[in-house]
């Protein structure tokens, strides 16, 4: 059957680069490759996001059946995610306007992190269609996560009102819906857990000496790979200080931020220096996602040691190259990376990620073994699997009709 859906990305668009910013991940990636996937099932996708450039054109057409949809709400510019609270009434209201105007009518709303949920559920309620969301990361989870790291009290409060408002949540992980209602006070019946996904027909495995060819990095010496915005909660830093800490002589790349004009950045390139590993790094900035299989393909291992994930992209993209992956003990990781099979999980500590790369880069016939049992164990999260369990989700909320009260 055909439906028509409007998903919402206030903060940060699907047409956006991943690593290139602090907003532009994982997230970007999902929202595209899952409406793509959801258009191959006739279901016609409009995907509303802030307008921040003045030249960029209103409609975008990202695929058949895919547009995304620029609207005005607040300063035609980048702002920082913590500031656009105040614009999510406006980011609706303009959102109203546009279908109006198209004369559109859409079954349901998908909206993606909490901003666009508070906008989602007064179009919900005033279009009378079941609203169901995508946290992709909750606060509460990242401050359990890093203590030290306080999450605006808005945004705890505004997430813990979305899951009790809210017709049905997306989990990527048992883990993840766990954590939902042990802390934040989810239902049995609210929470469906289905994977994010992977495109296994780009991220596929490459010959490695030919990568590192092509890439122009060292043939002979070992390399180990981070992907990744360089927030530091994805903790780049922390392979830095794990590499000063190893016994194997082993490059770093690190893929991520804005070249010249990142803070992040720069601050882990004086981390290097003071490290002494300045002639053992090289940072690339952010890389076309055609690239990345190439990145992947040429590492000897995928380093994540991010304070949580949700699910872990640059690990399960990593594995479907066939590169294993040393990572954070630490939520959806737990559920991508089978410990000891397909790489190791380990506590997020530099020590203990320096132990555990070593092993690995030392033992050639181990490091084989779970290079050849990598790909086999992503194949469950292609993305036309997960466009079908959505789809079925959809089905199951369209058919009811439900729609709660307004924030």
């Amino acid at each position: 059957m055909s439906y028509a859906v409007a998903m919402l990305s206030i903060h940060t668009s699907p047409l956006d680069n991943p690593g290139r910013t602090k907003d532009a991940g994982g997230m970007n990636v999902y929202m595209r490759e899952l409406t793509l996937a959801l258009a191959a099932q006739n279901v016609q996708v409009d995907i509303f996001t802030r307008r921040t450039q003045e030249n960029t054109p209103t409609i975008v057409h990202l695929g058949a059946n895919v547009r995304v949809i620029h609207i005005k709400a607040g300063p035609i510019a980048s702002l920082h995610k913590h500031d656009l609270y105040q614009y999510t009434p406006t980011f609706a209201r303009h959102i109203e306007e546009f279908r109006r105007r198209e004369r559109l009518s859409y079954d349901l709303i998908h909206s993606h992190y909490w901003l666009s949920g508070v906008a989602a559920v007064r179009l919900a309620c005033h279009w009378g269609v079941p609203h169901i969301t995508m946290f992709h990361t909750l606060g509460r989870l990242k401050q359990l996560a890093n203590p030290t790291e306080a999450e605006p009290p808005l945004r705890l409060e505004m997430e813990q009102r979305l899951i009790h408002q809210a017709d049905r949540i997306i989990a990527a992980t048992a883990d993840e819906r766990v954590h939902m209602m042990r802390y934040c006070g989810a239902t049995t019946h609210q929470v469906d857990v289905i994977p994010c996904g992977v495109d296994l027909r780009l991220f596929e495995p490459y010959n490695k000496q030919w990568a590192r060819q092509r890439l122009g990095l060292p043939l002979e010496q070992p390399i180990l790979l981070f992907a990744g915005r360089l927030d530091p909660f994805k903790g780049p830093d922390q392979l830095l200080r794990a590499a000063a800490l190893m016994q194997e002589d082993a490059h770093l790349v690190v893929v991520g931020g804005k070249l010249g004009d990142d803070n992040d950045l720069r601050a882990l390139q004086g981390l290097a220096q003071t490290l002494q590993l300045e002639n053992r790094v090289t940072f690339t900035g952010a890389r076309a996602r055609e690239e990345m299989p190439l990145f992947y393909s040429a590492a000897d291992v995928t380093v994540v040691p991010s304070y949580h994930e949700t699910f872990g992209l640059a690990a399960v993209e990593s594995l479907a190259c066939a590169t294993p992956v040393v990572a954070t003990r630490a939520g959806g990781l737990m559920t991508v990376v089978r410990h000891g099979e397909t790489g190791f999980l380990t506590p997020r500590c530099p020590g203990f990620f320096a132990e555990r790369l070593d092993v690995l880069l030392r033992d050639n016939q181990l490091r084989m073994h779970m290079s050849k049992a990598a790909r086999p164990s992503v194949q469950q999260f292609a993305w036309s699997h997960v466009a079908r369990q959505i789809y079925a989700t959809y089905e199951e909320l369209i058919s009811v009709g439900q729609c709660l009260v307004a924030l």
